[in-house]
């Protein structure tokens, strides 16, 4: 799993830990993408623009048929979500800091974004210069 905004471990919160408890971190990385800003929660979108890079983190999921699903309702795209999903969970491939490249899922945002695009492509960043209050 790829994880670029609110499950990162540097963001998430304690009410985000269950979700997160089972999950085994194997580094950092980046995808091919931009991040956007949509306030409470990032989104990002494949590709746009060209060679823009989103950072983020990987882990692996002992059992995905099990851990997947939780996930899914978390982004608001499981079983029993509204149509439309205001994300879709996509395998891609992930450039490790360490060399490696790895394959793993992650949530894309599905609408055109409206959000401010984040150039650097790192939610810890932007939260970490976020202003006390917003």
């Amino acid at each position: 799993m790829f994880v670029y905004g609110t499950l990162r471990k540097d963001v998430r919160g304690q009410a985000l830990s269950p979700l997160c408890r089972d999950w085994v971190f194997r580094g950092y990385g980046s995808v091919l993408g931009a991040l956007y800003d949509f306030g409470a929660y990032p989104g990002a979108v494949p590709s746009q623009p060209p060679g823009a890079r989103i950072r983020g983190e990987v882990y692996e999921l002992a059992d995905p048929a099990t851990m997947l699903p939780p996930i899914d309702q978390y982004e608001g795209c499981g079983e029993g979500d509204p149509l439309p999903h205001e994300f879709e969970r996509e395998m891609v491939e992930v450039d490790l800091d360490d060399g490696g490249l790895v394959q793993a899922w992650i949530y894309w945002y599905q609408p055109t974004p409206n959000g401010r695009r984040l150039e650097s492509g790192d939610y810890v960043q932007r939260v970490a210069a976020r202003p006390p209050g917003e």
